[in-house]
């Protein structure tokens, strides 16, 4: 038959065991707890995307915003300069949130990825923009309003352009064709993804002279997903290797749209202060140059071709001989140094 044990051999026991040190494997759930690190994680932010995807992106559209400074500039005749703000990951509830109403957004379909981005333009500078389109100095509202049809042909051009060179910047990662398929001023009305579900938010910030707005990309996560792996430093260093060459192409191109004054010297001749007071139309002015002397082409005031008068579809007109080249300047010839006591002649022999 067992034997009860007494009150203080109780007590001397749990004494015993307080005092002895325990085992990994025998811990209490207190003592484990006591040693997790917890993380804070937010079930209606969830992160699908790296902290690698996420560099890929801004990387990307750094190199957009910089395409859109150097489109916009042309396009609006106006030092315009585009700035990457942010790439961060939010949910489409807080995408909305954000948004002014009414605002410019447009519904934009990526082939060949299955889903809808958005992309928002801030009435701060869209306003701005048509003013300066329609020949204006580019001046805000005084009260911010919806867009009309109308405006919105106007600024569709900005926008068109704007996504032309998104997706220039997207082919380094994957080949996509970026269309606008709807358009509209409440944010509330557009609904590409979930309240719940995390989007991409690419933020830019446009300067146009003194005005100043936010052009916003929203891109639901889902839709980077099949394509996600794309997005990596891989791509970005082996591109770089191949800059050089792209930076040449991109100047040439912009060098291309250059617009530069041209004009024809057709000679020089000399009037008496009388009979400069008489001319009057139809009168003949007799130049010094031949009817066969080559006139000089003149590109921006520097000389560039040699050319003949003559006449095209009943314009006057050049045609152009030859190209003038360049002459170099020819080095003048340099003095030797005199020596010390180096007075010319013998000072001796002419004593």
């Amino acid at each position: 038959m067992p034997r009860l044990l007494s009150q203080d051999e109780i007590d001397a026991l749990l004494t015993q065991v307080a005092d002895e040190p325990r085992d990994d494997g025998e811990r209490s759930k207190a003592d484990r707890a006591s040693n997790v690190k917890a993380q804070l994680y937010d079930f209606k932010r969830p992160d699908r995307l790296s902290k690698d995807n996420i560099r890929s992106l801004h990387l990307i559209h750094d190199r957009f915003a910089r395409s859109c400074s150097a489109s916009f500039s042309a396009y609006l005749r106006s030092m315009s300069d585009v700035n990457l703000v942010s790439v961060d990951q939010f949910t489409y509830f807080e995408f909305l949130m954000s948004l002014p109403d009414p605002t410019c957004l447009s519904v934009l379909s990526m082939a060949p990825l299955e889903g809808n981005a958005a992309l928002e333009i801030n009435p701060s500078i869209v306003f701005p923009i048509i003013d300066k389109l329609l020949g204006g100095p580019g001046q805000p509202l005084a009260e911010v309003r919806e867009i009309s049809d109308i405006e919105y042909r106007i600024i569709d051009g900005v926008i068109k352009q704007a996504l032309k060179d998104l997706q220039e910047s997207w082919a380094q990662a994957i080949d996509i064709k970026i269309e606008v398929v709807e358009f509209e001023t409440s944010p509330q009305l557009i609904q590409i993804a979930a309240p719940n579900e995390p989007v991409v938010l690419v933020t830019l910030e446009i300067r146009i002279a003194e005005m100043s707005g936010m052009m916003n990309l929203c891109i639901p996560s889902r839709l980077l997903e099949p394509v996600i792996h794309r997005f990596t430093q891989d791509w970005y260093s082996v591109s770089a290797s191949n800059r050089p060459a792209e930076i040449s192409f991109w100047i040439n191109e912009l060098m291309n749209e250059i617009t530069l004054p041209v004009s024809v010297f057709l000679g020089r001749s000399k009037l008496a202060i009388r009979d400069l007071v008489d001319l009057d139309e139809g009168d003949i002015v007799i130049l010094e140059n031949r009817t066969y002397t080559p006139l000089t082409v003149e590109v921006n005031g520097v000389p560039k071709f040699s050319a003949s008068i003559g006449e095209h579809a009943r314009n006057r007109a050049v045609k152009v001989i030859s190209r003038i080249e360049k002459r170099k300047q020819p080095i003048p010839p340099t003095q030797p140094k005199k020596s010390e006591g180096d007075g010319g002649p013998d000072e001796s022999a002419t004593k």
